[in-house]
């Protein structure tokens, strides 16, 4: 026990042996290395008055003038489907509900068999109109129905495009 508490004595004895206030070369070295270490910041770039912008341009169709965009949409009214027209019943299916189940020919005129989705079966011909688009029915082959629909683009102009429908051959089974 002696022992022990002797050498809880003489720990802290030794220990303050070993530090030494001998540090100067030290400090004096950190002082020479962190001379030209100080931070530059930029300064804020200066910042600039708002200038409005005047719309000159006469030229230019005004985007806020609806009388020019009126005329824009008439002189597309040229492409626009027939409203006024009656709307044939398979106008009132999605072309994916429909199928195309076969064919039939009679007085050298082809027809497609289409099944509705209450699976009535309707003959078509070329000049028919199908689908919620003014799909107008094109020609039809031995595998293929295929349409011009008239639809209505982002800017309001209305566009044609083909679409085709194909033979259902599961369907037949």
């Amino acid at each position: 026990m002696l022992k022990k508490t002797l050498a809880t004595l003489l720990c802290p004895l030794l220990l303050t042996a070993c530090g030494s206030s001998n540090t100067e070369d030290l400090h004096a070295w950190m002082q020479q290395a962190s001379q030209g270490l100080r931070g530059q910041i930029d300064p804020l770039p200066q910042a600039q008055a708002y200038q409005p912008f005047t719309y000159n341009a006469f030229d230019i169709p005004d985007p806020f003038n609806p009388v020019k965009l009126q005329m824009a949409k008439k002189q597309n009214a040229a492409n626009a489907p027939d409203f006024k027209r009656p709307r044939e019943l398979l106008e009132n299916y999605d072309l994916d509900k429909l199928k195309m189940v076969g064919l039939l020919k009679r007085n050298n005129i082809t027809y497609a068999l289409i099944r509705t989705p209450e699976s009535s079966i309707y003959r078509v011909q070329p000049g028919n109109f199908i689908g919620p688009n003014f799909g107008q029915i094109k020609r039809i082959s031995d595998t293929e129905l295929v349409l011009s629909e008239t639809v209505e683009d982002l800017n309001g102009e209305w566009v044609q495009r083909e679409t085709s429908m194909y033979l259902d051959e599961q369907g037949q089974k």
